[in-house]
């Protein structure tokens, strides 16, 4: 990771566990994280502020990871955004592609998939 390249993320997961977790792994690799614990308070946080991208669970109470996707989209299209879900089937990974996810992770996820994503994302907003 470069230093001087450092990403601001947005971690949206009703798990708190998970949310700890991938935010002191993600800021271990030198980046920001920025947490909200369901689906509407991210909305609302990504649209007050910029993010390089969004780390969003599937499933949470409110709206789900699809909706905030798909809400996302209408105001900052090119906001790259990671689907998360410990449930995950091929048709829900499918559906997450099409309505325009940057990635979808099953969990439980490695962090060297993590790092991986990261790397994408900086190449992405920092070529």
């Amino acid at each position: 990771m470069n230093p001087n390249n450092p990403l601001k993320i947005l971690l949206v997961d009703d798990e708190e566990i998970v949310r700890i977790t991938l935010q002191k792994f993600i800021e271990r690799l030198g980046h920001a994280t920025e947490c909200a614990e369901e689906g509407l308070s991210g909305l609302r946080a990504a649209k007050t502020t910029k993010y390089d991208a969004a780390l969003v669970d599937l499933r949470m109470p409110g709206i789900d990871g699809i909706g905030f996707l798909r809400q996302t989209r209408k105001n900052t299209p090119e906001l790259p955004i990671v689907i998360m879900s410990g449930h995950g089937s091929d048709e829900t990974r499918e559906e997450a592609m099409q309505a325009g996810a940057f990635a979808f992770l099953t969990k439980p996820f490695r962090f060297d998939e993590i790092k991986s994503l990261m790397e994408q994302i900086r190449d992405l907003k920092h070529p």
